[in-house]
């Protein structure tokens, strides 16, 4: 009952209405729809359960995108359903961490300050921020600490399946310079540009990207991916980040994906240890023992039972 109270209060003083669109926020409404106009709808009869899922979501979301407002589409169930944590019970834990952090002040109070793009559901402990940044805070916090490293050394990501890109600006936040490459179905490569965008955040084209010095690209086509992953080299400060993201599709298109990324110095997985019929456990672990390259720490997470991290890095990043 008090957390419902507490949760309507922090509504009426942070959870503002949409404004009216400035001419930069139709323009960026306008090009999302024209790209979802562009989807046909995919068929999911024969498709298996994760891939039929997941195509069902894009059905879902150009639903969305072209009957709705995409400037709130955070509030949309199909992104809360997916990839968009709200007040669930372990945030708290999570956000204590951070506050309890020696860089509590230094860098992450500022860092998990939420953006109004998508119009999120402020977290009801903490409304300055929102349930699902403190997670990905929370997720990177990891990765540093038991990497013994600042995510704003990192000057090359590859994050495979990139939600709605908020990882993406939440490393921006945190001093990231570099470029940054999220692969993802085609209709959520398109919203994290929407997104990306309407956060002041540089996002390139293909072509643009190979040559820059640093922004985003998102793509959803493999050999596009394999031919900008091609310029990645062991010189580079480079990170892997997949959060339940690549223990969700099936193996042949894991192994593709991991196949590609040898020369990547740091890496940032969570996984549940068991997807359909896939013991990523076991899967992981064999992975694993193919890269005796990499001081690699895997746990259990304690708050959220059944599911794990894996985190490693080879040796020591170089100065950028």
């Amino acid at each position: 009952m008090l957390k419902n109270l507490i949760c309507k209060l922090v509504s009426i003083v942070f959870d503002k209405p949409l404004a009216p669109p400035t001419n930069r926020e139709k323009e960026l409404v306008d090009e999302l729809k024209t790209i979802f106009r562009g989807f046909s709808y995919p068929k999911t009869i024969s498709s298996a359960p994760s891939e039929g899922t997941w195509l069902n979501n894009m059905n879902l979301l150009r639903e969305l995108v072209l009957s709705d407002d995409p400037r709130e589409f955070l509030r949309w169930d199909v992104i809360l359903g997916t990839m968009f944590v709200t007040n669930a019970a372990y945030i708290s834990r999570e956000l204590s961490y951070l506050k309890n952090h020696s860089e509590w002040k230094s860098r992450w109070r500022e860092a998990i300050k939420e953006s109004t793009v998508g119009r999120p559901i402020p977290y009801w402990r903490y409304p300055l921020s929102s349930g699902n940044l403190i997670h990905h805070a929370y997720h990177l916090a990891q990765l540093e600490e038991k990497n013994a490293m600042h995510i704003n050394k990192m000057n090359f990501v590859f994050e495979f399946g990139g939600g709605y890109g908020n990882m993406c600006r939440l490393l921006h936040n945190l001093g990231f310079q570099g470029k940054y490459v999220i692969f993802d179905l085609p209709a959520f490569s398109a919203l994290q540009q929407f997104y990306l965008k309407s956060t002041a955040i540089l996002v390139h084209s293909v072509e643009s990207f190979k040559n820059a010095k640093k922004g985003v690209v998102c793509i959803s086509d493999l050999e596009q991916l394999m031919d900008i992953l091609g310029v990645c080299n062991e010189e580079l400060n480079s990170i892997f980040i997949a959060t339940w993201s690549i223990s969700e599709v099936p193996t042949s298109l894991r192994e593709s994906i991991l196949s590609l990324i040898s020369q990547i110095k740091a890496f940032l997985i969570a996984y549940q240890n068991q997807f359909e019929k896939v013991n990523n456990v076991e899967f992981f672990k064999n992975w694993m023992d193919t890269r005796t390259d990499i001081e690699w720490h895997n746990w259990q997470i304690r708050h959220l039972p059944n599911n794990s991290y894996l985190v490693g890095k080879k040796g020591p990043l170089n100065d950028v």
